[in-house]
């Protein structure tokens, strides 16, 4: 299926989900879908004119076959996209970190996927959250699952307004349709905790979340649909 009508029928289904809790188990996130996070850590320092390096477990931890990851895959739990989001509801940012399908295409043959972020040095120090956008299928079921944990951005000599990778920003909550857990967690392992709050997510009034390409895409769909 299209990933734009892959969207539209999760968001269909939707019974108006919002960001769920993530899970920390031994220094690694688990998301509201099937990605899992090495680096950076939550509340991890992001320094402007420098590259932050993202880390990504496509795997499940060695469960999930690497032609899962490949979007169109026949597998019945795969990936069908995976975005990442720099936002801020301080200073009103939106920024693209990893859009399209080059993150999950790239590096072939390896189980975790790295993706480095040039923190341009026009981003204003703050917290901000990365926010991750994934599709997926989990036993042929859809799901589209929203997850973002707090990082924050140092720059003592901000240079002009950002103007490149700059997205608009929608109130919070977003719509998301993740499954019930993360497939990879039996309810049994170790060290597990839940993550800090996401910046702004304990304001609905006032928080701003990425909207990004993948939530405009699903309401692309739905009306697409609604024309059929």
């Amino acid at each position: 299926m299209h990933p734009t009508l892959v969207f539209s029928a999760v968001l269909l289904t939707s019974l108006l989900s919002t960001v769920q809790a993530q899970t920390l188990v031994n220094g690694q996130i688990f998301t509201n879908g099937l990605a899992i996070v090495d680096a950076p850590a939550p509340n991890s320092p992001m320094h402007a004119g420098t590259v932050t390096q993202v880390a990504i477990d496509i795997s499940g931890d060695g469960k999930l076959d690497q032609s899962a990851s490949i979007p169109g895959s026949d597998k019945s739990t795969r990936f069908d996209s995976l975005e990442i989001y720099l936002v801020s509801y301080q200073t009103k940012l939106n920024l693209t970190v990893s859009s399209g399908p080059g993150l999950l295409t790239q590096e072939q043959g390896s189980t975790v996927k790295h993706w480095n972020y040039n923190v341009s040095t026009c981003i204003p120090a703050g917290a901000y959250n990365l926010t991750f956008y994934e599709a997926s299928h989990i036993n042929d079921q859809p799901y589209f699952s929203i997850t973002s944990y707090p990082v924050t951005v140092m720059n003592d000599h901000p240079t002009d307004a950002c103007s490149n990778g700059t997205n608009p920003l929608q109130s919070f909550p977003q719509l998301s349709s993740p499954p019930p857990h993360s497939p990879w967690l039996d309810g049994t392992s170790i060290a597990t905790q839940p993550l800090p709050t996401a910046t702004g997510s304990s304001n609905s009034a006032n928080a701003i979340v990425a909207t990004g390409a993948p939530t405009a895409f699903a309401f692309l769909g739905l009306l697409s649909l609604f024309a059929l």
